[in-house]
């Protein structure tokens, strides 16, 4: 029994060796995979698009401010300032992957990001790595 009980600690004290590897390796926790191999991070406080929303009533009440109407243009200008908004928006695209490490486009409505990921799933990874501790 003290046999048993000494290969089981051995076991989950290389369990986790492979868990502090994997959270290195990934930036994530194996404990934030669903049986799916999708991962599931949590966040808290407003989510992105709420953000964005704030910064643009901002933006609509600093533009009323400084030109005494709402952004009202006439079509070319409209143009113009679509085409410098949406440079805008793919800057700041990219500063968002600079600092949360994915796309704004991996953010599903509720929030909840969605990581492609290729080749070998989680699961057969650690599976493939526990075999080879038990051998």
């Amino acid at each position: 029994d003290d046999a048993h009980d000494s290969q089981l600690q051995r076991y989950e004290k290389s369990l986790q060796e492979l868990k502090v590897l994997f959270v290195q390796k990934h930036g994530h926790d194996i404990d934030d995979v669903d049986e799916d191999g999708c991962v599931w991070i949590k966040t808290a406080g407003c989510s992105v698009m709420e953000k964005l929303e704030e910064k643009l009533a901002e933006v609509k009440c600093l533009y009323h401010e400084k030109f005494g109407a709402d952004a009202g243009l006439e079509d070319d200008a409209y143009d113009s300032q679509l085409q410098s908004y949406e440079k805008s928006l793919q800057e700041l695209k990219v500063l968002f992957v600079q600092k949360h490490g994915h796309d704004i486009d991996d953010v599903d409505e509720d929030g909840c990001v969605w990581i492609k990921t290729a080749g070998c799933s989680v699961m057969e990874t650690l599976d493939e790595k526990l075999a080879e501790v038990k051998c």
